[in-house]
């Protein structure tokens, strides 16, 4: 009866255990849960602390500055370059030319070349010379182009040239520029140089203008040196020529030329030569007050 007893109870012990303890676990579960719950919900409630940064000093925005006066920049000076050509003008005996202005201009030589004019007389006008330096390492010592006008003699006389009857002259017609004239050439030779000059006559208001164009060429004997090119040295000095230019006036003597009735021939005029010499070097000469040189304005 006993066992009987036992066994009951432990029965009823284990049906207990069976109902009554998975719902005591969830009700203890759910409890933890809602607790849980209602513990994060008071967090989120409390008043979170907000860290505020310090407010920045106000800044005063700065005085604007006054702007300074800046004084107008200095203008560049302009650059003039200086024009290639002058021009040489003579209102006496109505001749004009342009050469380069690195050229030196002469109105009043001092040692003229010797005209080859059959005239009595001749007069110096002017004569051009080129820079020394204008070949280097060349044996070129000098080139001029040098104006002269004989008043004393007629269009027949100056289409000939002084010269010597072992030697004489054979002059050619030759056009540069606007004019035609009568051309002769003459060399002459020494142990230290050689000289070359070109005649160009041309017969305008009574008289007879020459221009001469002469090369001038030096060496010493140790001296190694290339020999300048004359050939083109003479076209500078022609590109002067071409520019020549002549114009109608009373040229001084004119006149007594055109009464003349006789007219000497070369042999004469070699004859007399030391005579025309002395008469050329005795010729009024008043180029000075009336010449001038007219330099066109500076380019920009």
């Amino acid at each position: 009866m006993t066992t009987i007893n036992g066994n009951q109870k432990e029965l009823e012990k284990d049906n207990w255990r069976s109902l009554y303890l998975p719902a005591i676990c969830a009700a203890t579960i759910l409890a933890v849960m809602l607790f849980l719950a209602v513990s994060c919900s008071k967090k989120d409630n409390q008043p979170v602390a907000k860290v505020t940064p310090p407010a920045a000093p106000e800044m005063n925005p700065p005085a604007p500055s006054p702007t300074p006066t800046t004084a107008p920049a200095p203008k560049k000076a302009k650059k003039h370059h200086r024009p290639p050509n002058a021009t040489y003008v003579n209102s006496t005996y109505g001749v004009s030319f342009s050469y380069p202005v690195k050229y030196t201009l002469e109105d009043d030589k001092s040692a003229p070349l010797n005209s080859k004019f059959l005239g009595a007389s001749a007069v110096d006008v002017a004569s051009v010379d080129m820079p020394s330096l204008a070949y280097p390492d060349t044996d070129f010592s000098r080139a001029l182009l040098n104006v002269s006008v004989s008043s004393g003699t007629t269009e027949e006389q100056c289409e000939q040239f002084l010269s010597t009857p072992s030697k004489p002259a054979q002059p050619a017609k030759v056009k540069l520029g606007p004019n035609s004239f009568a051309e002769m050439e003459e060399t002459g030779s020494e142990p230290d140089g050689q000289s070359d000059v070109k005649y160009f006559h041309l017969f305008k208001n009574g008289a007879c203008y020459e221009f001469a164009l002469e090369v001038e060429t030096a060496r010493t004997s140790d001296e190694d040196l290339a020999q300048v090119d004359r050939g083109k040295v003479f076209e500078q000095l022609e590109k002067i020529l071409t520019t020549a230019r002549i114009k109608d006036v009373e040229v001084p003597g004119a006149e007594n030329a055109q009464k003349a009735e006789t007219v000497p021939t070369a042999d004469a005029k070699i004859a007399t030569g030391s005579k025309a010499t002395s008469d050329s070097k005795s010729a009024p000469d008043s180029k000075a007050e009336k010449a001038q040189v007219v330099t066109p304005t500076e380019q920009k």
